[in-house]
């Protein structure tokens, strides 16, 4: 169906990625962890600042993937899994730039992903299909080259660090998930072993590995956190992959994940609906660095609203806090917003931003703003992470 004013595909906004391939959020539930008080306080999340991004009939978003803040400027980058290209929206919401088009050719993607941005001239998208990370010139968006990668780009968060970029992919062939690149030069190391759970899903019937197939990773300059979507395990390494540590958040109110969820979401009778797979378990969907060395960590408790492809995947979020030396954490703050479209986040200069859109009925479109929150542990009860 396509709307009268726009011409917009209105199922596209209202699922969450455009084929089953691609889907996040799935898993098996469990009760919040009866070892803890529920009437604890997580951190504070505030919404300090809401931008309405200009779109109209021939520039709009499609599907969002991933959301940037480039934090030389403050303008918003937009990676569009509809569109297959990358916005740059100035910080008042004024569209400036694009970064690449649909296709197969250079500067071009088939399905984009991860979108970051190197030092002060470079834009750089991810592609899943190709496996590229194609880079462009952030001031007139002119494509200047690209560097071949192996695995499925996650959706929580790149980290620039001094050995070069460190970016979260799930790579079947490494057995690893996530990824040195040594910028500019053309090496990368792909580090951190895939957790057991996945390991035994691959080696099965793979379902719980493809569903839940995003990892996110943060790195410091000797260190990196990573996990994936369908677990509750942080693990600590260096950044040559050596595991130092393993955290496992306890959740108050989000839904948490059980011990045994590769078991059950391998077990062909477990789920008699994709809804039931959606609804049944959080999924960690990003880690992002604090000023202090803290980590924002963010889960989804997913709703599917319908069946796929033009189901409506909708997400409470919910914001946890390791401290910086990893040894306690703040957690399961939720995240104000709409809820009526997946949402995209970041976090830039210890402020987390999120895309959050809602269908404007009267005009049957879509309005896509970008809201800013302040995150406050001030009055966190804090649990420690043995």
């Amino acid at each position: 169906m396509r709307t009268p004013t726009t011409g917009k595909p209105m199922s596209l906004f209202r699922s969450s990625y455009a084929a089953p391939a691609m889907l996040v959020g799935v898993g098996c539930g469990s009760e919040p962890d009866a070892s803890v008080d529920r009437a604890t306080a997580g951190p504070a999340v505030t919404v300090v600042d809401s931008v309405l991004l200009d779109e109209n009939d021939r520039f709009y978003l499609g599907n969002p993937f991933s959301l940037v803040v480039d934090t030389a400027d403050g303008s918003f980058l937009i990676s569009d899994f509809f569109e297959n290209r990358i916005l740059r929206y100035e910080r008042a919401g004024k569209l400036r730039q694009f970064y690449g088009r649909p296709g197969g050719g250079p500067g071009e993607f088939r399905s984009i992903s991860t979108a970051f941005v190197l030092g002060d001239s470079v834009v750089v998208g991810a592609g899943n299909r190709r496996n590229l990370l194609q880079l462009f010139s952030k001031h007139d968006g002119a494509y200047v080259g690209e560097q071949p990668y192996s695995g499925r780009p996650g959706t929580g968060g790149v980290s620039v660090v001094d050995r070069g970029v460190v970016f979260p992919t799930r790579d079947l062939a490494n057995g690893t998930m996530a990824a040195v690149w040594r910028y500019p030069e053309l090496a990368i190391d792909y580090v951190v072993p895939l957790p057991a759970p996945y390991q035994r899903s691959l080696e099965g019937l793979g379902r719980f590995a493809a569903f839940q197939s995003f990892g996110s990773v943060v790195a410091w300059s000797d260190t990196l956190l990573s996990g994936m979507s369908g677990l509750n395990e942080i693990y600590l390494s260096t950044l040559d992959g050596v595991l130092l540590d393993t955290l496992l958040l306890p959740n108050t109110t989000r839904r948490g994940v059980p011990p045994n969820v590769q078991e059950v979401f391998d077990d062909l009778q477990s789920f008699s609906s994709m809804t039931e797979m959606f609804e049944a378990a959080s999924s960690m969907y990003g880690l992002y660095r604090m000023s202090d060395g803290s980590t924002v960590v963010l889960h989804h408790d997913s709703t599917m609203d319908g069946e796929l492809p033009a189901g409506n995947i909708t997400s409470e979020v919910y914001l946890s806090i390791i401290a910086p030396d990893r040894t306690s954490a703040c957690v399961d703050a939720p995240v104000p917003y709409s809820n009526e479209m997946r949402p995209v986040h970041t976090v830039a200069r210890d402020t987390l931003f999120l895309v959050d859109r809602r269908l404007n009925e009267a005009e049957d479109d879509l309005l896509t703003w970008i809201r800013a929150y302040r995150i406050d542990t001030t009055g966190c009860t804090w649990f420690d992470l043995d």
